[in-house]
């Protein structure tokens, strides 16, 4: 979470103390871009750790906007396991002595292999890395990786996105207050 101090809230105030109606929208598009930018390093925070692609954090994260009423923004990530296939998996080799396997890369660096698994794509053109449950030819079991949410629970994370978001915070601020002032 980050806060703005009393420091920061009178500074900003003196400095727009002849336009004291533009310091909750002042403040307002601050949080809005700071928020946004937190939005965009969560993405690539997880992407140093995990191998899956931007857009299937981002799309999972949404932000409810600060106004000059409420000098607040939320920012939230909800969802829910991620198939394999969303991280790197080369599958359908076949190895005389292990057979069918796919082979997953969830994290950087690291890999597993499934025996058994095949990829293959369902009816409903959902296509992931699956394994049979018994000798027979169905039922089927789909695996699965980590969700956004829980990528994003560590705190060597959270705690960068933070940082960044203070940070430009503090830059967004002094860049609204010399723009009101300058087109005032």
């Amino acid at each position: 979470m980050i806060d703005l101090t009393i420091p920061q809230m009178e500074k900003l105030q003196k400095k727009l103390e002849e336009v004291p109606k533009k310091v909750p929208i002042v403040t307002a598009r601050a949080i809005n871009r700071s928020a946004s930018t937190a939005k965009t390093q969560a993405g690539r925070l997880i992407r140093e750790t995990y191998i899956v692609k931007q857009r299937d954090v981002t799309s999972t994260i949404k932000i409810k906007n600060a106004s000059s009423e409420n000098l607040s923004a939320e920012i939230k990530s909800t969802g829910s396991v991620l198939e394999l296939m969303k991280f790197k998996v080369r599958a359908n080799k076949s190895l005389p002595a292990h057979g069918r396997y796919a082979v997953v890369s969830v994290k950087k660096g690291s890999s597993k292999m499934i025996n058994g698994s095949f990829v293959t794509s369902m009816g409903n053109s959902h296509t992931n890395v699956f394994t049979r449950v018994s000798k027979k030819r169905l039922p089927i079991r789909g695996h699965y990786g980590p969700s956004v949410p829980q990528m994003l629970g560590n705190e060597n994370v959270i705690s960068k996105i933070e940082e960044k978001a203070a940070e430009v915070l503090e830059t967004r601020l002094e860049h609204e207050v010399s723009r009101v002032l300058g087109g005032s």
